[in-house]
């Protein structure tokens, strides 16, 4: 009898064990569709196939996300907010130390306008992980709503300390900028350290980001703005427009080489040499630009108009290897045949 018994007990744990076996090989099935659809931002899987997934066992994806977390996001896709809510509250039961689920709410409270929420959950996931770009981004978008320069502040010394990448420190300055009422001479010190730290980082970012500091970003972004419509203007040959455009850009902005360089093409196509001659002047000798562009087409302006001084600047053209984007026409090529022919 006591043989037949542990006979039972052993069949029953085999069986638990074959039965535990299959429901984690059929969640597996289902989760590389659950997956694929929240890398890709796809929609291949539907809330009806959860009838088919026991999100409770198991109820950690293979990639630590609980499966309720990746069930909410359905339920976001068909604006069932409320329900989506409840089955991230699961999730963070079921792996508090991922924050994921915590960073969602945040996102939904934000959207939301109801910003003590948002902010206890950004937080939460900022602090919890915050080498993490999505973390950071939505908490400092909530202080930012929140106008709290404390707290951002707080944020940054974590991310200075524990060494985190070139992105935190461009968005903490992005975020304290806007925050900021006016330029902050801080922001302009901290870039000063951000490209010592960062020596790789883009110039053109570094100098973009340095220039929305010291004129604020409305005036920043507004500068940017006119320019793009003085190029349309141009696009169309209305160089005169072109030129309002241009010259507007840089009483925004006047540290930006391309507003002079494309406000010098517009007075070249006017035909008003002495004005496209002294921004072509200002672009190649104050701002020092390499690639050769001011050069060349100066360099050709000068010959158009029999002034011998242009096969020097088409020499320097051709020195800064400058070749023509749009038809490949390389400066060398041009010198030779117009001053060496």
């Amino acid at each position: 009898m006591k043989k037949l018994i542990l006979l039972i007990i052993w069949l029953l744990f085999l069986l638990s064990l074959s039965f535990g076996s299959y429901k984690k090989l059929n969640s597996n099935k289902y989760q590389a569709f659950l997956l694929y659809d929240f890398n890709n931002n796809a929609n291949t899987f539907k809330l009806d196939d959860f009838e088919k997934l026991d999100i409770n066992f198991p109820n950690i994806s293979v990639t630590a996300l609980p499966i309720k977390y990746l069930k909410s996001t359905y339920y976001l896709g068909v604006d069932s907010v409320e329900t989506a809510k409840k089955l991230l509250y699961q999730s963070i039961k079921e792996n508090p130390y991922i924050y994921a689920p915590e960073i969602l709410l945040a996102q939904i409270y934000l959207s939301e306008n109801k910003l003590d929420s948002a902010l206890y959950y950004s937080k939460k996931a900022f602090y919890g992980l915050n080498n993490n770009n999505r973390h950071r981004d939505t908490y400092f978008n909530v202080l930012s709503e929140l106008n709290d320069s404390i707290s951002l502040d707080s944020a940054f010394i974590k991310i200075r300390e524990a060494d985190r990448g070139v992105d935190h420190w461009v968005d903490y300055i992005l975020t304290r900028n806007e925050i900021n009422t006016k330029p902050d001479k801080r922001l302009l010190n901290i870039i000063e350290e951000m490209a010592v730290k960062f020596p790789n980082q883009d110039t053109i970012r570094l100098n973009g980001l340095k220039r929305t500091v010291e004129l604020g970003f409305t005036r920043f972004t507004s500068a940017l703005y006119v320019s793009e419509r003085g190029n349309e203007e141009f696009e169309k040959e209305n160089y005169s427009e072109a030129i309002t455009f241009y010259e507007l850009a840089i009483s925004l902005d006047d540290e930006q080489y391309l507003f002079y360089e494309n406000a010098a093409l517009a007075y070249d196509n006017l035909k008003e040499y002495s004005k496209a001659e002294e921004y072509f002047n200002k672009v190649i000798y104050d701002f020092k630009t390499k690639d050769g562009k001011s050069e060349f087409i100066k360099g050709l302006m000068l010959i158009k108009n029999n002034n011998p001084q242009g096969c020097k600047y088409l020499e320097d053209a051709a020195k800064k290897n400058y070749t023509e984007v749009e038809n490949g026409i390389r400066a060398i090529n041009i010198y030779r045949q117009l001053c060496q022919g």
